[in-house]
């Protein structure tokens, strides 16, 4: 038999209750369950209620529940919660979503008292029905009609079923081809008629009786039988239960709840204070023991109170005074309580009707006091004498709240001062008046006061104010203790705790806006009582650091603590409820288990794990409610982090349990949440509509590009069409402007001929006369020819510029000569030319040049050959030159004036213009012999 270890409490051990007024819509509950999540539901008359540690939500057949009556479920690892109930329909909750399945026959109603389990699946029985779900429906798996020959199925891979005699002694067991494989006897009944029964797991089959409990191992085939009497001490016990929780099997019924270990023997049995008045309970996996009532909702008992004692329990308990080595305390209207460290509880030692203060021990005196309101009680060799005090006219005075003896005086703190009193006689001797005085110690033969306003000291019988170096201290200080030899602890009323050598002064971290109702050292530790729990310092490097902190999630009663004591391995703390004692080993109990999303709304409508994909609208806003599974006393800490991908990549620090996300884009988003070690995440989609989305996005592009390629089209080729129109109006113009120049050439140079025609006829030289005007027609005939044609032969133009030089040869008569020069590489009949370009041009050398030479004149025309289309002529005169010919001219009485160099100029600029020719023009005057040469160099584009 193992050692069991049982843990009996009384009812004062801080259990929290939770009832209608929390939230429960009943406190007549069934059982309780905990599922793979973690959550704790409690199934009651009037719903299943799922509990957080914070919220109640509660399931009924508004939710789709076939019944509000629900006395039993199963809590499958697949984190489904079956419902049981005597109803047509069973069903599961998961993710909040309420699943219910019918009978196969819709007007009968099932009793599912004796439930299986194995894994993820159960099989609902009665007391004669057994079935199983099959295609949605409750389908029949075994009918008992006449009560005999009762088989029970199982649900093994080698079992089929088994019988139980009528006389509960034999049991028999087939296998699946429905042989007998094992029987079994025993010497008393297996069970009771009333036993709780059902196959547990695949290899488990159990029976819970009043009296006892057997496991039936399907695998080996043993039976393990067990009365409770021998297992925890109890006779008789009723609405026994056994189940798998959370990994291992519990036992539960009225009065206990326990682990079976592998043995199946009860282990860790925690039994029920009678005050409970629990049926069931259950032992969750942070160790937090859950109790159901019939009539007072649910209580709780939390892991962190387990090894935690209480005592004086909703009581107002003060400071404790510490008298050799034992504790004291007291409790208004009642008396002064004593310490027994044996049982660890206080016991009375007298009573006070009023309200008692505190108590002390003077050596010197041999006495111990006992201060109350009305009465001033001395304690000497066991004879107790209640005191009055008087004044030096024998008026009676207040009594003292603290007393101290120093240099053989009593000093008493009142209301409104201190007395200072006769130790002997107990009469006063003086008066020291200050109101607020909080609290007084002896320190090194000095008696140090804290006051509202500061730390004072008493010299002289008169109070002086303590300065320090480094700041001015005026806080109201409640709390002094010696630290060391040379320093003290003060404790302020909302400004934490301070340390001070009498020199300088500073403040303890994280105690800031601390009430710091007292102090306790113990050697290099130091404990302070706060309105935030218990807060401990170690020293270190001769300072102190903050080490750790206890408060209701730890066990305490409050965590407004009105006086700490450290006795061996205890806390000893005083509230306003009660004393606590813990183990001065600090173990953090935190009951976290989990985050999640409590709801999802996308514009007000629920997003479910089936569809978290929404369609977009503008405006839009998405709302996540968060929460926690966290069954930690106080549960304060609400702080969580959280980001959403992709649009945001650090985390970010959240207390509020509710997130909400404006106007976001058609995309995949997840929402990632953490707190402590736990994380979980909640992915959806907002879907674009049609517009939005990638194919529309991408239509709509190349749409955009072909109507802008067609309308740059468009443009371009009215550009085109503008820059074609204005070069062929262009090329008109040049046409035109060429027309018209070579038009006015020809009557320039029929001018030039006629006047020689009449220089003949007026010496009367008749047949040079006819001859000229004969060689005059056939150059006007060619002249007309070639006038009609852009471009003629060089070639054909030579042969013009001959004709015209022999009739210009015959006005001169000897005293004028021309020559062609003509390189062979030219091909005179293809090489092309501009019409009517050179002739002008010979005329001037002719008329400007030679004229007015008073020697012989020469024309000199070269062809030279370039390249295959560029080719140069040169037109050279040995007249009088240019600068000659400008000064006749400037002196010349004639009226005419010669345009035929500037219409040259202008006609080649035309023909460049054209982009057909470029041809480049020069004059230059002869430097060595006197004359003009003129140059053109001729380029063929194309």
């Amino acid at each position: 038999m193992l050692t069991l270890l049982m843990w009996s409490f009384s009812f004062a051990q801080q259990f929290t209750n939770y009832s209608i007024k929390d939230g429960l819509p009943s406190n007549h509950i069934y059982t309780i369950r905990q599922d793979a999540k973690g959550f704790i539901w409690f199934l009651t008359d009037k719903g299943m209620v799922r509990y957080n540690g914070n919220e109640f939500k509660t399931f009924t057949t508004k939710n789709g529940l076939p019944k509000n009556d629900i006395w039993e479920a199963i809590t499958t690892p697949d984190a489904k919660v079956w419902y049981l109930a005597k109803t047509t329909k069973l069903g599961y909750i998961e993710n909040d979503t309420v699943q219910s399945f019918p009978n196969e026959d819709p007007h009968e109603i099932m009793n599912p008292i004796f439930t299986s389990q194995v894994e993820n699946n159960i099989y609902p029985a009665g007391p004669r029905k057994s079935f199983k779900l099959s295609n949605g429906k409750w389908v029949k798996t075994h009918v008992n009609y006449n009560n005999k020959d009762d088989r029970t199925i199982l649900y093994h891979k080698n079992l089929k079923n088994f019988y139980l005699n009528h006389n509960y002694d034999t049991l028999s067991l087939y296998n699946k081809n429905n042989i007998l494989i094992k029987s079994i006897a025993f010497k008393d009944k297996l069970c009771s008629s009333d036993a709780y029964k059902k196959q547990l797991n695949d290899s488990l089959y159990i029976w819970a009786s009043p009296k006892n409990y057997v496991v039936l191992n399907l695998n080996t085939l043993k039976t393990h039988k067990y009365s409770y009497k021998n297992q925890i001490g109890i006779e008789f016990s009723k609405h026994n239960r056994i189940n798998t929780v959370n990994g291992e099997i519990q036992i539960s019924g009225t009065g206990f709840v326990g682990y079976l270990d592998e043995y199946f023997q009860i282990k860790n049995a925690y039994i029920f204070p009678k005050e409970i008045k629990s049926h069931f309970a259950l032992i969750d996996k942070n160790e937090n023991i859950w109790f159901a009532t019939f009539s007072n909702g649910i209580y709780k008992l939390p892991v962190s109170k387990k090894l935690n004692k209480y005592v004086l329990n909703k009581e107002k308990v003060k400071k404790f005074n510490t008298v050799d080595a034992e504790i004291y305390t007291s409790i208004n209207e009642k008396g002064f309580y004593k310490y027994n460290k044996n049982k660890k509880d206080f016991n009375l030692i007298f009573k006070a009707s009023d309200y008692p203060f505190s108590t002390i021990k003077i050596d010197s005196l041999n006495s111990q006091f006992f201060l109350t309101k009305n009465k001033f009680i001395q304690i000497k060799k066991n004879t107790r004498t209640t005191l009055n005090l008087f004044n030096t006219i024998n008026q009676k005075i207040d009594n003292p709240s603290q007393v101290i003896l120093l240099n053989k005086s009593l000093y008493a703190v009142y209301y409104f001062g201190m007395y200072k009193l006769n130790p002997t006689t107990f009469k006063l001797e003086n008066h020291i008046s200050l109101p607020g005085i909080n609290k007084i110690i002896k320190f090194n033969n000095r008696l140090l006061v804290a006051t509202n306003y500061g730390l004072k000291e008493l010299k002289n019988d008169s109070l002086i104010d303590i300065s320090f170096k480094n700041k001015p201290f005026t806080k109201s200080i409640i709390s002094i203790n010696k630290l060391s030899e040379n320093k003290i602890v003060l404790g302020t009323d909302g400004f934490g705790a301070y340390i001070s050598d009498f020199d300088t002064i500073y403040q303890l971290p994280k105690s800031e806006y601390l009430a710091i109702e007292s102090s306790f050292v113990e050697k290099d530790t130091l404990w302070l009582a706060t309105n935030e729990g218990i807060f401990n310092y170690v020293k270190k490097n001769n300072s102190y650091s903050f080490h750790n902190k206890y408060d209701i999630s730890d066990g305490l009663p409050s965590n407004n603590i009105n006086d700490i004591v450290i006795i061996d391995n205890d806390i000893l703390a005083s509230t306003n409820n009660g004393v606590a004692l813990l183990p001065k080993k600090h173990k953090n109990y935190s009951q976290l288990s989990s985050i999640y999303f409590n709801k999802v709304l996308y514009n007000n409508t629920t997003i479910t794990y089936s569809n978290k994909s929404q369609k977009y609208t503008s405006n839009n806003s998405v709302n996540f409610k968060i929460a926690t599974i966290d069954f930690s006393e106080g549960n304060l800490n609400t702080s969580y982090e959280y980001k959403l991908e992709p649009i945001q990549n650090d985390w970010i620090s959240s207390n509020s349990n509710n997130l909400t996300f404006s106007n976001l884009s058609p995309k995949n988003y997840k929402l990632k949440i953490k707190k402590d070690a736990f994380e979980n995440e909640f992915s959806f989609k907002i879907t674009p509509l049609w517009y939005q989305r990638i194919l529309a996005k991408l239509l709509f592009t190349l749409f955009t590009i072909a109507f802008l390629v067609y309308v740059l089209s468009i443009i371009r080729n009215k550009e085109l069409a503008k820059r074609t129109t204005k070069i062929n109006t262009q090329k008109q113009l040049a046409e035109f402007e060429l027309h018209a120049l070579r038009s006015q050439m020809n009557p320039h140079f029929v001018f030039n001929s006629l006047n020689s025609i009449q220089y003949y006829i007026n010496k009367n030289e008749i047949e040079l006369s006819e001859k000229y005007l004969v060689k005059f027609s056939r150059l006007i005939r060619k002249f007309f020819d070639f006038s009609r044609d852009k471009f003629i032969s060089l070639e054909q133009e030579i042969s013009l510029l001959n004709n015209y030089l022999e009739i210009e040869q015959m006005r001169f008569g000897n005293d004028f000569k021309f020559k062609f020069n003509i390189d062979k590489k030219l091909n005179l009949s293809e090489q092309k030319i501009p019409s009517m370009l050179l002739q002008p041009i010979v005329e001037n050398a002719v008329n400007h040049g030679l004229f007015h030479n008073e020697g012989k004149g020469l024309i000199s025309i070269g062809f030279i050959y370039n390249s295959t289309n560029t080719f140069t002529i040169k037109i050279c005169d040995n007249g009088i030159g240019l600068t000659k010919a400008k000064e006749i001219k400037e002196n010349s009485i004639r009226t005419h004036v010669s345009k035929s160099t500037e219409i040259i100029k202008d006609r080649i600029m035309l023909l460049n213009k054209s982009k057909e020719w470029h041809i480049t023009y020069s004059i230059n005057e002869l430097e060595k012999t006197n004359g003009t040469c003129v140059q053109l160099i001729f380029l063929k584009n194309g």
